[in-house]
């Protein structure tokens, strides 16, 4: 029997509405990952502030803290109450095979660079993603301390804070803003380039995203909780997310690590690629491994970072011009950002009287290194 004009139209929307149901699958899943992660943050960002978390190393190498596991058990009750038909895999807990059963998956790690949340730096991250058969569908990539949301729907682009973004257009290894550290890139005899160190691995990514840095290289093997969310964003955005063998990532196999990863637009994508396979015969796996040198230069010095409480009169309190540059008030240097809180919320208390007096926590020690491998300048 012909088919009529009215049954191609009936058999095209019904070909369409699965497609439709799945959309709001994901619009709906990505809502909630967005008030969850926000809800983690505050949780995250009063353990930052509070300062003298406890921590412990749960493997060598591998630190963990009190805010770590908090975070986690609030993801895991609510995001599990919210799906309960859902995988679950978590850096902070114990791995039950269940995304590899289920069509969909939560995975997530609570806080994505423990390190610099330890250290009072402002780079850590909390990463959400749903995958769907082993592939991310959404993800958030959200830094509580600096209020930035990275997040990304399949299909339906990425965005920080709700604005759209998209990689740079650098199409130079030489010169590129490159995230990683900066000693490796130097034993390895790669071009001069500017690098800058993040510890989280999902914030590396979704800067390049973001366009705010050109590429993001990681030698070393990283977990899927690292990758999910970003890799989503960044390929959502128009980057080139893969391992250093140029394969996409897989979240639903036997074993939760990559081999490396290399992030960037397209075209500086496949450069970086080339740059790597031409050194693989020459690579081996003591030149590749992330050393603690490469972090910081001691680990006195990690112990040690110059924060300064300093405060003043300004012209308008929404704006940071001073009335007076001759009386501004100096509370004092801190080797950590606990303390320099302490003595910037003990100043802040006598603004009271002095809607115009303002004390801020200046991060000295990013501005004289800012790529933090302990080289001024």
């Amino acid at each position: 029997m012909r088919s009529t004009n009215k049954d191609k139209v009936r058999s095209s929307n019904k070909n369409k509405a699965p497609s439709t149901k799945r959309n709001d699958v994901r619009s709906k899943d990505l809502a909630l990952l967005i008030e969850t992660a926000r809800t983690a943050g505050a949780i995250a960002r009063d353990y930052f502030h509070k300062g003298n978390t406890k921590s412990w190393n749960k493997s060598e190498n591998h630190p963990v803290t009190e805010a770590d596991i908090a975070v986690n058990n609030y993801l895991e009750k609510t995001l599990q109450k919210a799906r309960p038909n859902y995988g679950w895999l978590s850096e902070e807990t114990k791995d039950d095979a269940s995304r590899i059963k289920s069509k969909y998956s939560f995975v997530v790690d609570p806080i994505d660079g423990t390190r610099a949340f330890m250290d009072g730096r402002p780079h850590f991250t909390i990463c959400l993603a749903v995958i769907e058969n082993g592939k991310a569908i959404t993800g958030v990539v959200y830094n509580p301390i600096l209020d930035e949301m990275f997040e990304a729907g399949l299909g339906a682009g990425a965005r920080l804070n709700g604005k759209t973004i998209s990689p740079s257009k650098c199409a130079s290894i030489k010169g590129c803003s490159m995230i990683g550290y900066p000693r490796k890139f130097r034993r390895l005899g790669w071009p001069d380039m500017k690098v800058s160190i993040r510890n989280s691995m999902a914030y590396r990514i979704v800067l390049v995203a973001a366009g705010i840095h050109d590429a993001a290289v990681s030698f070393t093997p990283k977990s899927d909780w690292d990758l999910a969310a970003a890799t989503i964003i960044a390929n959502e955005a128009g980057a080139t997310t893969t391992d250093l063998d140029d394969n996409a990532f897989y979240f639903a196999k036997d074993h939760i690590t990559e081999n490396g990863v290399i992030c960037a637009s397209p075209h500086l994508h496949d450069l970086l690629l080339t740059k790597i396979r031409e050194q693989d015969n020459t690579l081996n796996s003591q030149q590749l491994e992330t050393k603690m040198s490469d972090r910081k230069s001691d680990k006195k010095a990690s112990k040690q970072l110059l924060h300064i409480v300093i405060g003043g009169e300004l012209i308008d309190p929404m704006k940071t011009e001073f009335i007076d540059l001759d009386n501004m008030a100096y509370i004092g240097a801190y080797p950590n950002y606990a303390k320099a809180y302490d003595a910037w919320k003990n100043a802040a208390q006598s603004t009271v009287d002095n809607a115009h007096m303002r004390f801020f926590i200046l991060h000295a020690h990013d501005l004289i290194d800012p790529d933090n491998d302990g080289i001024i300048g």
